[in-house]
């Protein structure tokens, strides 16, 4: 397991940059520069986070939070994605840095497969093959038509390309357990099993849903584990189902960006927790 704190253009405390220095990644949040699904400057941050912390080896860049899934942006502009990924590809080459983009998507297999999406998907990879950038899709919570399955899991081993990997998000996990009133272990036994996992994934969006919720009160929605039991239970679905030797994003939700106090108690839980 490796552990990438997530950040964005905002400053940090020392405590959090102190862990920025010590890791070999970390995940940069973006959001609207302009209208949805339009481009984003991530080349900047990039440099700017590269040029401060010299000991990173990877980037993962998260697009804009909403409105900014690939089926939204194929629609909109299907040479956006393309301009992304060969500036990513630029970048890694003169940085000498693995770099990443995670899209959220809506859509199951099979739309991908009926649209045509799968081969505008394939077309993309071909830009950045045999490289060091990988494109990422992140699970859902309300995806159409998506029933005892993982559905990004199931379209990275459709289009099957070594450049293409899954994102789960914990978080996402149990909101969709929660919505659709299933219990949590039979409904990830359906829909995970550990050969995809390992295969297909690579990494892990790290945090909790609160109160059975995480969908409907904000401040449920991707929060620091209550405890460190329960943060331990959360691995061990995640080791169950192949999932444990990931990238694990301490994708966590806060009051205060600057000190980020929860995200830095999380990502100590999770370093006792391999440490045991």
């Amino acid at each position: 397991m490796k552990i990438y704190p997530k950040t964005s253009l905002q400053d940090m405390s020392e405590e959090m940059n102190e862990i920025n220095r010590n890791s070999e990644g970390m995940e940069l949040q973006f959001f609207h520069e302009k209208d949805i699904a339009d481009e984003f400057n991530f080349e900047n941050l990039i440099r700017k986070r590269k040029k401060e912390f010299p000991n990173l080896k990877e980037i993962i860049v998260h697009p804009p939070l909403s409105n900014y899934n690939i089926e939204l942006l194929v629609f909109k502009n299907k040479e956006l994605i393309a301009k992304q990924l060969t500036k990513l590809v630029e970048l890694s080459k003169e940085l000498n840095i693995k770099l990443c983009i995670n899209y959220h998507t809506y859509w199951t297999k099979e739309q991908y497969r009926a649209s045509g999406l799968a081969d505008i998907i394939k077309e993309y990879l071909k830009i950045i093959e045999n490289t060091d950038v990988i494109m990422l899709i992140e699970n859902l919570y309300m995806i159409l038509d998506e029933k005892d399955s993982c559905s990004v899991i199931d379209i990275c081993k459709y289009i099957d390309h070594p450049n293409l990997r899954a994102c789960i998000d914990t978080t996402h996990v149990h909101c969709k357990a929660n919505i659709y009133k299933k219990d949590f272990n039979t409904m990830i036994h359906q829909e995970f099993n550990k050969e995809d996992c390992e295969k297909y994934v690579k990494q892990i969006h790290f945090a909790a849903a609160l109160d059975n919720d995480g969908y409907i009160k904000k401040q449920t929605h991707g929060r620091k584990h209550e405890s460190y039991e329960s943060l331990k239970e959360e691995l061990a679905w995640l080791e169950e189902y192949g999932m444990k030797d990931k990238i694990y994003v301490t994708e966590v939700s806060e009051e205060d960006y600057f000190t980020r106090v929860d995200q830095i108690e999380e990502i100590k839980m999770l370093q006792k927790a391999i440490q045991e």
